[in-house]
């Protein structure tokens, strides 16, 4: 393997499934290069690769798990692990900076409250998607993190009427997991659609949903949307935070005694009500003007070729990974995972090749490795919504966990039912899977 001779600057904006991923790899293909390592110690300096990780957060943040945690107080504690826990991360040639991502440049990422610009060579932008709190994390640091669950369990335990407005994926989880571990409240979901989970899924996988709903006892409220609502007061915060104009987490949309108006003119009160309705783009963020007529953000995220390069020629050295990007209108934390490697290696590549060199590019999904120049832009198309063996389907992936002992699942044209499904999913809902694909406490490798 190539050693790195000439100074590389590489920048990844924001963290998580993604980000972190994209570091690893780029960790194992330009920093772990001699022969002898085996992920016992750290990977050897190389002055010449720099690589900077921007995130407002000091650690990781298993958001899989995050309906269940606030409900189960010590599950909860387990989904931030801070960046310390992770050896390889503090490589001497890798930098944590702890800031706000305020604007994307072709050139420079800058920063909230700062006057220093990152400057890149390469870049992975892996900002992800927003929103509000508590599914969308506010914390900067696991201590304020662990502070706020404790409210928001506390909110949760002290009532005893919960409403959950929004019926996609989070809210049928939050719903099914509060009133699974405690049965004696009165949980309501309202969902402005007949069924639940919007989405390229069948009717038939959304009745299961419902079905495994009522089974706990969620009082379903569908085909009705809120027009008003009013409470006594917010639960933590009165005022919008600094930056949260930016960074719809930094906001509360939990709501004490409320009473809720639906468009059929159904009143519901409810001491504690959760807003779980859809999720905000990171747009606004990226300043990367378009070449051609076409804008880089499209409604479903930053366009990208089958190399998660931006797909506009002025781009081959910028990325973009995860939920950030258009792959697909189900944003997947394996996916998310899987394009951050992807991601790391085609800079590594890129990186690691001889001037006028064509590069071989891995391609995400399925189709195998393609060919381009050096950033090269190919055609392939990748694999979101594809089921193995089955070719292309208009339906995607998706597993729900509803509760402790409850799961529907959704492969493609098959949908699984509650009785098999339940026995298809982590207890854990991958937390110990995360764990290990982020090398806590260890160093990574290849194997």
């Amino acid at each position: 393997m190539h050693l790195v001779t000439k100074p590389v600057r590489i920048a990844v904006a924001g963290g998580n499934f993604a980000g972190l991923n994209a570091i690893k790899s780029l960790y194992l293909q330009l920093l772990a290069t001699n022969p002898d390592y085996d992920g016992t110690k750290q990977a050897p300096p190389n002055p010449n690769v720099n690589i900077t990780l921007i995130d407002r957060k000091d650690g990781f943040v298993h958001y899989l798990g995050m309906t269940r945690g606030l409900t189960q107080p010590e599950y909860g504690s387990r989904l931030w692990i801070p960046y310390n826990d992770m050896p390889w991360l503090q490589h001497p040639s890798i930098t944590i900076k702890k800031n706000i991502v305020s604007k994307i440049t072709p050139t420079h990422i800058e920063l909230a409250d700062a006057s220093e610009r990152i400057e890149f060579d390469y870049l992975v932008i892996a900002l992800g998607q927003s929103r509000n709190a508590p599914i969308g994390v506010a914390s900067s640091t696991k201590s304020e993190y662990l502070d706020a669950m404790s409210k928001y369990q506390t909110s949760i335990k002290e009532a005893q009427s919960i409403v959950v407005v929004g019926g996609g994926a989070v809210g049928t989880e939050l719903a099914a997991d509060i009133k699974s571990d405690y049965p004696e409240k009165q949980v309501t979901l309202v969902h402005s659609r007949d069924l639940p989970v919007a989405g390229p899924f069948k009717d038939e996988f959304r009745n299961h949903v419902v079905d495994v709903l009522k089974t706990l006892g969620v009082n379903t409220v569908l085909g009705e949307r809120v027009v008003e609502e009013t409470s006594t007061t917010e639960a933590f915060a009165s005022q919008p935070p600094k930056h949260s104009d930016i960074l719809p987490e930094l906001i509360d949309s939990v709501k004490r005694n409320a009473t809720l108006k639906t468009s059929s003119g159904t009143v519901i009160k409810a001491d504690l009500v959760f807003n779980t309705l859809g999720f905000k783009s990171k747009a606004p963020l990226v300043d990367l003007p378009s070449s051609t007529d076409v804008p880089v953000f499209s409604p479903t995220g930053i366009r990208v070729n089958s190399y998660l390069q931006v797909d506009d020629s002025k781009y081959p050295n910028v990325f973009a990974v995860g939920d950030v990007n258009n792959r697909g209108p189900v944003k997947l934390a394996g996916a998310a995972s899987n394009s951050g490697r992807l991601a790391g290696s085609n800079i590594a590549k890129l990186i690691r090749a001889k001037d006028g060199e064509q590069v071989v590019l891995d391609v995400a999904g399925r189709g195998g490795p393609g060919k381009g120049g050096k950033g090269g832009r190919g055609s392939g198309q990748g694999g979101q919504g594809v089921v193995p063996g089955k070719g292309p389907s208009e339906y995607g992936r998706i597993k729900l966990v509803l509760g402790e002992h409850h799961a529907v699942i959704q492969n493609g044209e098959e949908v699984i039912p509650p009785e098999i499904a339940k026995n298809m999913v982590s207890s854990d809902i991958k937390l110990g899977k995360a764990t290990k694909s982020m090398s806590i406490n260890s160093f990574p490798t290849n194997k």
